[in-house]
């Protein structure tokens, strides 16, 4: 009886939460059946994720014009057969590779200009999916009149924020076209950790609201259902030909539930889902090398939730004498 493949797996953006929590997840249940590649921007004595590698690269920024070369070096090196890039530039890099059969990239059939909410807005209302109502014009409004803009190209609620009218038409022009604006909408902000199989068809989707969050990052959470946000997650799903496990955040505006943000990439706190009990994680990868994943994410009772909590680790990376 032969063994199983032991397939070469790079995780970029290692230093990240996300890279750790995936990373985690496939040493724990595959540990003796991969071989972890992890690549970032510092040296690995400042990685935590190194410490789960079989090997590990430093790598120039994801936006630097000599990134490109140096992965496919490491890509053709280590003989990958299976990358997962975690930050929207890793993203474009990485659709701009020469397609191959043997490498299977954690990307979706979307293109990298669905990493421009911009773009992305109006996919989702394609699909049928709900999104906040935008800021069209400048003129008609009060000055006092709140709207919340954020990047275009933003992730992890960074530079996002609440402004008057009056201080959206201070900015440049640059800062705006650069920028979504769009109507405020209530709390509480739900994160939905969607896992879709474009193959079968099947799907399952977790939510998670965001009790406490630190550096953008959920650290308590409620685990539950939600048939709405479901069959968003559903959608979205299917419009992507998802294979795997992304995630996205909504909120409620005036119309109802509406998607603020589409990650095509689970997140940092995933985790807290994982811990739950659902492995959206663990399912991706099962799914995409072809093996049985349906009891990582088994369905969540609509009565049912989980209060789950975060606290950090200290890991030693080096010690000298």
């Amino acid at each position: 009886m032969t063994s199983p493949k032991k397939r070469n797996v790079l995780i970029g953006g290692g230093g990240t939460g996300t890279a750790f929590a995936i990373a985690t997840r496939l040493k724990a249940i595959w540990h003796d059946r991969l071989r972890l590649i992890i690549t970032d921007i510092f040296d690995r004595d400042l990685v935590t994720t190194s410490l789960l590698a079989d090997a590990f690269h430093k790598v120039p920024r994801a936006d630097d014009p000599n990134f490109a070369q140096v992965l496919e070096r490491i890509l053709d090196e280590e003989a990958i057969d299976i990358y997962i890039p975690l930050l929207n530039a890793e993203i474009r890099a990485a659709w701009a590779l020469p397609k191959s059969q043997k490498l299977d990239i954690w990307l979706a059939g979307f293109g990298p200009e669905l990493l421009d909410k911009a773009v992305a807005d109006p996919w989702l209302l394609a699909q049928g999916v709900r999104v906040p109502r935008q800021l069209s014009y400048l003129q008609g409004q009060t000055d006092d009149e709140t709207w919340f803009v954020k990047p275009r190209d933003g992730f992890g609620s960074r530079d996002a924020r609440v402004l008057t009218m009056a201080e959206i038409r201070a900015l440049d022009e640059d800062m705006r076209t650069e920028s979504i604006i769009q109507e405020i909408c209530e709390t509480p902000e739900i994160t939905i950790d969607s896992f879709y199989d474009a193959e079968t068809g099947f799907t399952r989707a977790y939510c998670r609201e965001r009790l406490e969050t630190k550096a953008g990052v959920c650290t308590k959470a409620r685990v539950f259902f939600d048939p709405e946000l479901a069959e968003f997650a559903a959608k979205i799903g299917a419009g992507l030909g998802q294979r795997g496990a992304i995630c996205f955040q909504a909120m409620r505006a005036k119309e109802g539930w509406s998607v603020t943000d589409l990650n095509l990439r689970s997140g940092a706190g995933t985790a807290l889902t994982v811990a739950a009990g659902y492995d959206v994680l663990a399912a991706s990868y099962a799914c995409r090398t072809g093996e049985s994943y349906k009891h990582f994410v088994p369905e969540i009772a609509l009565d049912s939730e989980f209060l789950v909590t975060r606290q950090y680790s200290e890991f030693v990376m080096r010690r000298r004498p």
